[in-house]
């Protein structure tokens, strides 16, 4: 969920690094034309990399419905984890931040390097307890 409860998005994503991706969450109701022209591109719900072997999703998805191989990477659930190695959750207030050894003021984005290695410490944890 962009910018929940702010109308200043320009001035928010003025503030942010890079090329901004929205996958539209519950809260985002705005037309995809309105967001593209805010600064961001609105790319599908369920999102495939191939190359890196990600999905890309607003909300967790089912184990039974990750392509062996892949790891969902989403939000949505706030301070909540998924009992799920392949379920990742990277939205600003997600427990599976904690997988980082060098911990992420609140807020930060996630780069690729460490969702990375949030995938890895989150695969070893979830081996040790099953």
């Amino acid at each position: 969920d962009f910018a929940f409860k702010n109308s200043d998005i320009t001035n928010l994503v003025s503030k942010l690094n890079g090329k901004i991706y929205l996958i539209r969450g519950n809260h985002d109701g705005k037309s995809i034309n309105y967001y593209n022209t805010h600064g961001l591109e609105v790319i599908p719900t369920r999102t495939l990399i191939e190359d890196k072997k990600i999905i890309l999703s607003h909300r967790p998805i089912p184990d039974r419905d990750i392509p062996v191989g892949f790891i969902n990477v989403h939000g949505h659930i706030h301070h909540s984890s998924v009992n799920s190695p392949w379920n990742i959750n990277v939205g600003v207030d997600s427990a599976d931040i904690d997988y980082l050894i060098n911990k992420l003021p609140f807020g930060t984005p996630i780069s690729e390097k460490n969702l990375f290695k949030i995938i890895e410490a989150k695969l070893i944890d979830h081996k040790k307890r099953w």
